[in-house]
């Protein structure tokens, strides 16, 4: 309240597109990687699951503008199929053996396994250099800690936004898909 007792409400309508924000907040954490080795594997972890959440959002912004029921059909699709669906409907290429296309795998694989993680215990075998003073950081290829890296975090940032640049053209939006973040139109009342 303020000095004088008068107040005001906010009413309106605000939209945000998540994806862009996502997009924006996988850059930022790879930049705080790059700047220093302390954290990196939080920050970078961090960066590869912004990544695979701007995918995750992209397409369900893009179903949102295709289908006027798409909260009733999302749930019955995973992700991957949500993809495949548009990329059929618009006559996109794709193979899951290149990049971007692998990398969309990747990135929700690590997603899921973050999501969903299990403790597990692996055998490791590495030769190490025995006259350094600390052991090196030890990870088995299966391990989600093996894919955060920068130049997995670096590629991730790329192949993502050529995957939502490329499947937003191909359904036939001319717009720059990362140009706007949402906005809101309010007014002020005094009660």
């Amino acid at each position: 309240m303020t000095e004088n007792g008068a107040r005001a409400r906010v009413r309106g309508r605000q939209t945000t597109i998540t994806f862009v924000y996502t997009h924006i907040g996988a850059k930022h954490m790879l930049e705080l990687a790059e700047r220093t080795s302390e954290g990196q594997l939080y920050t970078l972890t961090s960066a590869l699951i912004y990544c695979a959440f701007t995918l995750e959002a992209y397409l369900n912004h893009l179903g949102k503008l295709r289908h006027s029921d798409w909260d009733e059909i999302e749930r019955r699709r995973s992700k991957r199929q949500k993809f495949e669906t548009f990329a059929r409907s618009a006559n996109l290429e794709f193979d899951y053996a290149r990049r971007p296309y692998v990398t969309l795998v990747q990135l929700f694989a690590f997603r899921d396994r973050m999501a969903h993680g299990k403790t597990v215990t692996e055998d490791v075998s590495m030769l190490i250099d025995a006259d350094v003073p600390r052991l090196p950081q030890i990870v088995s290829e299966s391990d989600w800690k093996a894919f955060a890296t920068i130049e997995n975090a670096r590629h991730a940032i790329e192949d993502v936004e050529m995957l939502v640049r490329e499947l937003h053209a191909a359904c036939g939006y001319k717009d720059n898909p990362f140009g706007r973040m949402g906005g809101g139109i309010y007014g002020v009342v005094r009660e």
